[in-house]
């Protein structure tokens, strides 16, 4: 995407945002709302639709209009009942505000907002004006995240994430997008741990040499091919030890493991679908210990199950329990840099074509995963759409400071990313159960 029309995505999706947090503060159901990106041809300038079901049995329509600049906007013509107008403009501080007499019009400068007008038949003002100078435009959500005073304002939600969040996992399909980092609280290793233990393996526990050709060559030395190939290293045995042979930290069938949270997530919401960036089979285990029926996708040759109550998508391949000699699991695994770099330049691969339709028209919710991969941020770069969001659940560290939860609450949000920060991987389960 071009950077001006880059730029104006980006505007959009915090006006939606924005509009969204409108209706939390004004007490709509999540379960009211539909948005709808077709139905307007007799007005080229809206960019969506709104469907409402009010309290009171009626059905409300609005229409909604972003406009890049006050330029040539007749806010007058546009006063109009069921009209959202949403206008960027350079200073909201000092913009003179139009109030209309039927319409809900929007100031934004991307750092503030000034709400005027009529949700639901009854007039609203609201204003976000940031006295904090060190404020910076895009910490919209982070400010939405961090607002205790509209806290509890709305029946449905307690907050505007979990507001979000039950909006989208209700209207749209849910994947579970799952990385490493889901098996952590078992004992397992995350990726970067993963990497960091086979390289001390392969280079037989010489870290000195590993951080001087790290240098040089990258983070991810060990998943060169070229030099497993040559070495004469076993590196699916390896693998399979570090997946399975760990010492676990808590059994697979602690309930309040991450992974048996997503479990119950799965059978409670028929049809929920997963993208597992993981070799390992210990999803598979839990259900199958639950009867509950899956088919595991992990290369061309798989099926998915009439019956079955969840797929689950192994994009970057398959290794079950000591079948790292097995040539079909071999095969479909990603694991060294010419197998990623053939992958990601491979749009039309079946692999790609998953996480791009999902990534786009679904809400996926990813666990586990830490974002570092630049081939996954240049799929969500890609996999636009302008009237829906993904949710990214993330850990908060010891020590790290708040300034920087904020700065990485924003740059996900650039990847279309609602972040929810956990203190311990224990409340991915009460978020997921609260859906």
């Amino acid at each position: 995407m071009e950077k001006k029309a880059r730029d104006n995505y980006i505007f959009n999706k915090k006006s939606l945002l924005i509009i969204l947090y409108l209706f939390y503060i004004n007490n709509v159901d999540y379960k009211d709302i539909i948005l709808r990106s077709f139905g307007f041809h007799f007005d080229p300038t809206c960019n969506f639709k709104m469907i409402i079901n009010s309290k009171k049995m009626h059905i409300h329509k609005y229409v909604v209009h972003f406009f890049l600049s006050s330029a040539g906007v007749n806010l007058l013509k546009l006063d109009v009942m069921g009209n959202i107008n949403l206008i960027k403009v350079k200073d909201v501080k000092n913009y003179e505000i139009y109030t209309p007499e039927a319409s809900l019009n929007i100031y934004f400068d991307e750092a503030n907002f000034v709400a005027r007008g009529y949700i639901e038949g009854n007039f609203f003002e609201y204003q976000l004006i940031k006295k904090d100078k060190n404020w910076l435009k895009d910490d919209l959500l982070y400010y939405f995240v961090k607002d205790d005073d509209n806290k509890h304002q709305n029946d449905s939600a307690e907050n505007f994430i979990l507001y979000l969040l039950r909006f989208y996992t209700t209207k749209l399909k849910t994947d579970l997008v799952m990385g490493a980092g889901i098996n952590c609280d078992y004992g397992a290793k995350d990726w970067r741990n993963l990497i960091k233990a086979l390289n001390e393996e392969f280079y037989k526990g010489d870290v000195k040499a590993i951080e001087e050709i790290k240098h040089f060559v990258g983070d991810e030395l060990f998943v060169n091919g070229k030099v497993m190939k040559t070495s004469g290293f076993d590196t699916y045995k390896s693998l399979n030890n570090e997946l399975y042979l760990f010492k676990e930290a808590k059994s697979f069938n602690d309930p309040n493991s991450t992974l048996y949270n997503c479990v119950n997530y799965i059978e409670k919401h028929k049809g929920t679908e997963v993208i597992t960036y993981n070799y390992d089979t210990n999803l598979e285990y839990l259900l199958k210990k639950r009867n509950i029926l899956y088919s595991s996708v992990y290369d061309e040759n798989s099926f998915i199950l009439k019956d079955s109550q969840v797929s689950i998508y192994h994009v970057h391949g398959l290794l079950p329990f000591d079948k790292y000699k097995e040539k079909k699991y071999i095969d479909s695994l990603i694991f060294n840099e010419s197998e990623y770099f053939y992958l990601y330049n491979n749009p039309y691969s079946w692999n790609i074509s998953k996480q791009m339709h999902d990534f786009t028209f679904c809400t996926c919710l990813f666990i586990g995963l830490s974002l570092t991969d630049p081939n996954m941020k240049r799929l969500l770069e890609a996999a636009t759409n302008p009237l829906k969001f993904n949710f990214i659940f993330m850990k908060k560290e010891d020590g790290f400071s708040e300034d920087t939860y904020r700065a990485v609450t924003n740059y996900f949000f650039s990847y279309d990313l609602i972040t929810i920060w956990i203190d311990s991987y224990s409340q991915i389960g009460d978020w997921l159960n609260s859906i």
